[in-house]
């Protein structure tokens, strides 16, 4: 193998010896075998800051991406992260531990964040991601949502969970009416998500509930929440 930390101190010596008499024939020359060595090193494979490690992923190869039906060509596999490790260390646990957060605990003042991690939504097919059968209507206003928790999460905290696996980008609430004296208001929020508005038509009377409230209608109009039954 070439070293290149060798080729840089041999140049040094030759610029060195050419300054101190510029007519130093063996000095032109051993520069001119180390401008050689160091054009053969630039065309070699060791290239600076190669990483010649292992981070330990599994890399598909070019059979697993194309896959046995070439008109479904998947680039990742439902499965592949399978088999990756719980994260036990890291600047982010240790911060989190350092507020007094402790492993299988949820976030937030009252623990009521999410235990699980994140779910990856993987893509396993070649239609556009607003392909027919995904769109969704522009507007809806449903009936009024109770507001619950979701398998364990709040209302609000799925609806982010979701988006974030959908990538669709953080659901935006905005309000939309408040009424009643300062001691007993209510109030009415609406969500937008991935370019469509859910409001409900009853008020709530605080802003969280009525952003709960949002997020459940949002949820219900999905699917993943069945409709309270009519009374």
């Amino acid at each position: 193998s070439i070293d290149i930390g060798a080729i840089i101190s041999e140049r040094l010596s030759a610029f060195k010896k050419l300054q101190e008499n510029p007519n130093d024939i063996d000095a032109v020359m051993a520069l001119g075998k180390v401008q050689e060595k160091a054009s053969l090193w630039a065309q070699s494979k060791n290239l600076p800051g190669k990483f010649l490690g292992s981070t330990g992923a599994h890399i598909m190869s070019q059979e697993e991406l194309i896959g046995p039906d070439k008109k479904r060509q998947a680039w990742a596999k439902r499965d592949q992260f399978v088999r990756a490790a719980p994260v036990q260390s890291g600047i982010g646990m240790a911060l989190l531990q350092k507020m007094g957060w402790k492993q299988g605990e949820g976030l937030g003042k009252n623990n009521e964040g999410s235990v699980e991690p994140l779910a990856l939504d993987f893509k396993t097919d070649r239609r556009g991601l607003t392909s027919t059968g995904e769109q969704m209507p522009k507007t809806f206003k449903g009936s009024a949502p109770v507001v619950r928790d979701l398998s364990g999460k709040h209302p609000v905290s799925a609806l982010v969970e979701l988006c974030n696996r959908r990538k669709w980008g953080a659901p935006a609430f905005e309000l939309v009416h408040e009424s009643g004296p300062d001691h007993k208001k209510n109030f009415l929020f609406k969500v937008i998500v991935n370019r469509t508005e859910y409001q409900p038509t009853i008020a709530m009377n605080n802003k969280k509930s009525a952003k709960a409230a949002a997020a459940t209608c949002c949820l219900q109009e999905l699917g993943l929440v069945p409709r309270d039954p009519p009374k």
